[in-house]
C-alpha cells in the first residue's frame, strides 16, 4: 500500500472536505517450478554400507533447491537503482554507512524511508574489507582498547555494523572483474512467492536397473520497494 499524505493541521469549525484515497501498489509474480533429479541404481541402493544414500540423496537435493532460491534473491540486488561504492572499490564503513542514511532518508513519496531492522547480505571477502576497515590500527598505531576487541570479536557469522546485521551469502559470486554484488536492504524490498510445497517424486527405470528421484517446488521473485534496497558493488578479489 502507498503510504497517504501528511495530516493537515486543523481549525475550529472549519470541516475538513479532503479525503485521501488508499492506493495499492498490485505487482503480479508467476510462480516457476524447478527441479532436480539424481538416479540411484538398485544395486548401489543394496550396497550402501553404513550409510543411507537415499537419506544423502534427498539431502544433497534439498541443498541444491535452496542454493537455487538462494541465487535467485541475490539476483534482485541487481536491480537496484542505488549502488555503492562500485567495481574496483573495496567496501569500508563510509560506504555502509552512507547506504544505511540513504535507506534511511525519505527518498521516496510512495514508500517513504525504510525501516530498520535493515539486513546486509555480502559476500565474504566484502565482509573482509569492512573488517579490514573497522580494525585498521593505523591510527593509534596499536590493537589496545576498542580496536582490541573488534579484532578478537568481530566478525563471528552475523555482527551488526551501524545496526545492521552482516550475514554472508555464499550465493554471491565474484564476477569477471573480481567484484560482487551484494545488499543492504530492508527485507521487504522484495517478495517470494511459494506455490508449493517441494515435492518428491520416485520413478522406476527397469532397463536402467535404476530408480530416478526427483525434488520440485514452485517459486518466483520480485522487487517491491525499489527504495528501501541498496546494491553494494564492490571489489572482492580474494586475499589470499
Amino acid at each position: 500500500m502507498a503510504r497517504l499524505a501528511d495530516a493537515s493541521a486543523l481549525s475550529e469549525g472549519t470541516d475538513l472536505s479532503v479525503t485521501q484515497q488508499l492506493y495499492a501498489n498490485t505487482v503480479t509474480i508467476t510462480p516457476t517450478e524447478h527441479g532436480i533429479l539424481t538416479s540411484l541404481s538398485k544395486r548401489l541402493l543394496r550396497r550402501q554400507g553404513d550409510q543411507s544414500i537415499l537419506a544423502t540423496s534427498g539431502q544433497m537435493m534439498a541443498a541444491s533447491l535452496r542454493r537455487r532460491q538462494a541465487k535467485d534473491v541475490v539476483a534482485l540486488y541487481d536491480g537496484a537503482s542505488k549502488s555503492s561504492p562500485g567495481a574496483g572499490t573495496a567496501l569500508d564503513v563510509t560506504h555502509f554507512r552512507g547506504s544505511v542514511a540513504y535507506l534511511m532518508t525519505d527518498n521516496d513519496t510512495e514508500y517513504g524511508p525504510a525501516q530498520p531492522p535493515l539486513i546486509a547480505s555480502l559476500h565474504i571477502e566484502q565482509i573482509s574489507d569492512v573488517i579490514l576497515d573497522i580494525t585498521d590500527t593505523a591510527p593509534r598505531g596499536t590493537t589496545s582498547g576498542f580496536t582490541d576487541d573488534l579484532l578478537q570479536r568481530w566478525w563471528r557469522g552475523r555482527d551488526r555494523l551501524y545496526g545492521v546485521e552482516i550475514f554472508h551469502s555464499g550465493a554471491i559470486v565474484i564476477d569477471s572483474g573480481l567484484d560482487a554484488k551484494g545488499a543492504i536492504f530492508n527485507k521487504d524490498f522484495g517478495k517470494m512467492v511459494m506455490a508449493t510445497e517441494a515435492e518428491a517424486t520416485v520413478d522406476e527405470d527397469p532397463g536402467l536397473r535404476a530408480e530416478e528421484h526427483g525434488l520440485f517446488q514452485e517459486w518466483s521473485e520480485a522487487e517491491i520497494a525499489d527504495p528501501w534496497v541498496v546494491e553494494i558493488y564492490s571489489d572482492a578479489e580474494a586475499t589470499v
